[in-house]
This record gives C-alpha cells, sequence and structure tokens, in this order.
C-alpha cells in the first residue's frame, strides 16, 4: 500500500498466525516515529485513498451504464 506498511510488522486485524516458530523480538512494533516519517505516511496513505477513491468513482459509473 504504501511506503511505511510494513514497519509496523505484525498481525493484522483478522490475521492469525502461530507465535512459536517465530524468533524473540520478530514481532515487535515501532511505536515511536519522527514528524517526517508521519508526515510521509500521511501523504502517501492520502494518495492511496485518492486513488481508491477513483476507482470506485469509476465502478459507480460502469454499474450506471449497464443498468
Amino acid at each position: 500500500m504504501w511506503k511505511f506498511e510494513n514497519m509496523e510488522h505484525g498481525p493484522r486485524q483478522g490475521h492469525r498466525h502461530d507465535h512459536r516458530n517465530c524468533e524473540p523480538g520478530f514481532h515487535r512494533r515501532r511505536h515511536f516515529f519522527t514528524r517526517e516519517e508521519r508526515l510521509q505516511m500521511l501523504e502517501e496513505y492520502k494518495t492511496w485513498l485518492e486513488k481508491e477513491k477513483q476507482g470506485v468513482e469509476e465502478r459507480i459509473e460502469e454499474i450506471k451504464k449497464s443498468q
């Protein structure tokens, strides 16, 4: 999705994972980001949302045309 998505490696909501075989510390998540990292993440998230919105609008138009 965006560049920093994997910086918080670990189980996502609805994702089940067997942690018995993981190495210690493997699933630690970063909790503190620099101001620059936060700004970049938000800019990338905004771009992703804009693309998602465009896709939804295109799909709505396709459905309207097919009726």
